[in-house]
């Protein structure tokens, strides 16, 4: 039987996504080992295997050496047919020391320069999507590269230059964003980047940062963490981002409070209710220290995020360093907007229902405060807390005495892990060789405890000693944190025959929400066609690329860039200003199509008439954004639309949608097609007894899909080490 390529795209993406993720223990050699253990099983079976093959091999280039680069380049040169499978440049992990030799004979090599990287990149202009720098190779980037990668013309949607900070660099840097520039005015827009990534770029200037943001009015992810940007560009540069959803404003130390709270409410990238989305990821971090902050201006910026619906939205807040106000106080009033109450993080409890991931490091909570933060409500008309990661490092009330009596570990259900100081952490990892506390979790509908009936927990220590020692507990599952890691993951298991036995241990999965970098694009292997859709603007399934209907390699032409601003989801409609709509009327005027926008028909008009274009939202606008090759029965048989139906017949009708208690501007979705995940991302999947027909496995599947929308993953590279560092 020969199986469709879709099934074998989709068997051969799990499979490549298990190996390239089992990297525990972690070391350099890892990544080539799984991917000669992918190749060696899957290459020589038949030609659609070799072509799928060849299909995740070079769309994700991981470059760890300049020799690694130069025999990749090679390659290029020698099968220019290559060429099209390559979307992703990571240079996170290259370095120019090794073997004995000193950057300087690594100069003389001339394996990795400038002119190398430039002859790459002209030769994957076509099908580039993500360009990941850093430090490492800042050097090698002139100002031809740095020019090239940020102007309109290319498919480039992903650009980071995290921890880039050399001199040379921001000079090359500066001179690359003027030629942007002509007579004080951009000379062109590039709408096609969405993802740009500055995170530890201190030394570019805040008027070049200002210069360049103005020219990028699609983006969706933006992170400026750590640069010297300043209240006046942040509110008068940066431009209308109609489809933020990721934000990082972290350590930046030329912004004030209230630059801060009059970007969040005054300017249209975070007020203006007709925005594509709100907020998903928010990184509002400061040092305690050098900070001006005050916790009315912190309860202020948390009511602004109410008051434009970003609460509704937010998955991701850090607000370390930020002062909390605490008070006994809990009483709760019932306002247009939000939940008014005194105490900060009652507040946050109430209004923010869909945080997952919270730090509010460099705070001193006291311990039952905490614990009533975790304890769940008892209320119908507040949605259940979610939250699954808490920092809570530099909290003095958490100690090696206070940490013993495990209090704050047992009264939340969605708490996954917490991240510690050292001195309490180490209590609980020198306590037993294991590492771990033992638990029972407490019912809080209830005051009489049956512990027979409670459900046990275990608390495990982890420490990540590449990422700058951060210290965090995590409860142990069997799917997705396991316990075991430490010790299962260093042996090595034959079977009967000799034969090696290919175990996948991953690192844990709550590690994505500890991270304080966003991470800007699709990984390794997309794990969901939301954040692709939307992060590359392309809709085709991503093997519709490589396939035609009949099975054969496609031949299609590359994805033209995006020349003009992505408009919202509608049509152009005639309307007479004269003649509003009547009482039950839904639509008036004429539909236009792109003949009649530029010649509409006006003869019948009274002679003192309005009649003008109106630009009707009601309307889904599908053709505008779906390519012109693609047709009906290569969409119907997308897999990620297949799953989609498979999965609501598996739910029976056991989705249960969020119910909105509060009043508030609604924000309209960009467009339906570039939302495909929402019906996961939007709704609450009920508990296993009412939804027998699902499995454990398949629920935390589609949980993780969900996540992988707003949190992306750890895998490798700068995504784990710059996303976890402290």
């Amino acid at each position: 039987m020969i199986l469709p390529p879709e099934i074998v795209y989709e068997v051969l993406t799990y499979q490549f996504q298990d190996l390239m993720s089992n990297d525990h223990p972690n070391n350099p050699e890892k990544f080539h080992s799984n991917l000669r253990i992918f190749l060696r099983s899957n290459l020589t079976v038949n030609k659609t295997f070799y072509h799928v093959c060849k299909v995740l091999i070079y769309r994700y280039l991981n470059f760890t050496s300049a020799r690694g680069f130069y025999k990749l380049l090679e390659t290029l040169r020698q099968s220019p047919e290559l060429v099209r499978y390559v979307q992703v440049a990571d240079f996170e992990e290259l370095t120019s020391i090794g073997l004995g030799r000193t950057g300087e004979m690594n100069k003389s090599i001339k394996n990795l320069t400038n002119e190398t990287l430039w002859e790459f990149l002209w030769l994957t202009r076509g099908s580039l999507r993500e360009f990941l720098a850093s430090e490492h190779i800042q050097g090698d980037l002139d100002e031809r590269i740095i020019n090239f990668l940020l102007k309109p013309g290319t498919i480039l949607s992903v650009v980071d230059f995290c921890g880039s900070s050399h001199d040379k660099f921001t000079e090359t840097f500066t001179g690359a964003v003027n030629k942007l520039y002509r007579d004080g005015q951009p000379i062109d827009y590039n709408y096609q980047i969405t993802s740009l990534g500055l995170n530890d770029c201190t030394t570019i200037a805040s008027s070049t940062l200002g210069k360049l943001l103005a020219t990028l009015p699609e983006l969706q992810k933006l992170d400026l963490g750590h640069t010297s940007i300043d209240d006046r560009t942040i509110i008068n540069s940066l431009p209308h981002l109609k489809g933020l959803t990721h934000l990082s404003l972290s350590m930046c130390s030329q912004l004030t409070p209230r630059g801060v709270l009059e970007f969040f409410s005054y300017h249209p990238a975070v007020t203006d209710v007709d925005n594509s989305t709100t907020l998903q990821w928010l990184n509002v971090q400061v040092h305690p220290h050098s900070s001006s902050w005050s916790d009315v201006q912190l309860m202020f910026l948390l009511k602004r995020l109410c008051r434009y619906g970003h609460n509704k939205t937010l998955q991701y807040l850090n607000i370390g360093g930020l002062p909390l106000h605490l008070t006994e106080d809990l009483s709760v009033t019932k306002t247009m907007y939000y939940w008014q109450c005194q105490d900060t993080l009652h507040f946050i409890k109430l209004n923010f229902p869909h945080l997952k991931s919270l730090s509010i490091k460099d705070n001193n909570v006291p311990v039952p405060r905490l614990v009533s933060f975790l304890s769940p409500l008892q209320s119908e008309e507040i949605a259940e807390q979610r939250l699954k990661f808490l920092n809570v490092v530099n909290n003095a009330y958490i100690n090696r005495w206070s940490i013993q009596d495990p209090t704050i570990l047992v009264h939340s259900k969605s708490l996954c892990a917490i991240e510690l100081s050292f001195d309490p952490w180490q209590q609980i990892e020198a306590s037993n060789s294991r590492h771990e506390i033992n638990c029972r979790l407490i019912d809080n509908t209830t005051l009489l405890q049956d512990p027979s009936k409670s459900q046990p927990v275990t608390w495990k220590c982890y420490i990540g000693s590449v990422y700058g020692r951060r210290h965090w507990l995590y409860k142990t599952d069997e799917y997705l944190n396991r316990g075991d890691i430490d010790t299962l993951g260093y042996l090595t298991n034959y079977d009967s025959q000799g034969n090696k036995i290919i175990d996948i241990f991953k690192q844990p999965d709550f590690l994505k929400f500890a991270q304080t970098k966003i991470m800007l694009g699709c990984g390794i292997v997309r794990q969901s066609s939301a954040r692709r859709n939307l992060t590359y603007r392309d809709l085709n399934a991503p093997i519709s690329q490589f396939f035609d209907k009949n099975r054969t390699i496609a031949r299609r032409p590359n994805t033209p860039p995006i020349r003009i601003p992505v408009r919202p989801p509608g049509e152009w409609r005639l309307i007479d200003n004269e003649n509003p709509l009547q009482e039950g009327e839904v639509h008036g005027g004429n539909l236009l199509n792109d003949n009649t926008l530029h010649s509409p028909d006006t003869s019948d008009a009274p002679p003192n008439s309005r009649i003008g274009l109106f630009w009707d939202r009601s309307m889904s606008n599908l053709s505008q954004s779906m390519q012109a090759y693609e047709s009906d029965l290569q969409y119907l048989n997308d897999p990620e639309l297949q799953r989609r139906r498979s999965q609501l017949s598996l739910f029976r009708g056991n989705f249960i949608a969020d119910k909105d208690s509060l009043g508030g501007p609604q924000h309209r979705l960009a467009s339906a097609s570039f939302h495909t995940d929402s019906s996961i991302r939007d709704t609450t999947i009920c508990d296993g007894n009412e939804a027998p027909n699902m499995t454990m496995a398949y629920r935390q599947h589609l949980e993780v899909s969900a996540e992988y929308t707003v949190f992306g993953c750890i895998e490798r590279g700068m995504y784990r080490y710059y996303s976890l560092k402290t």
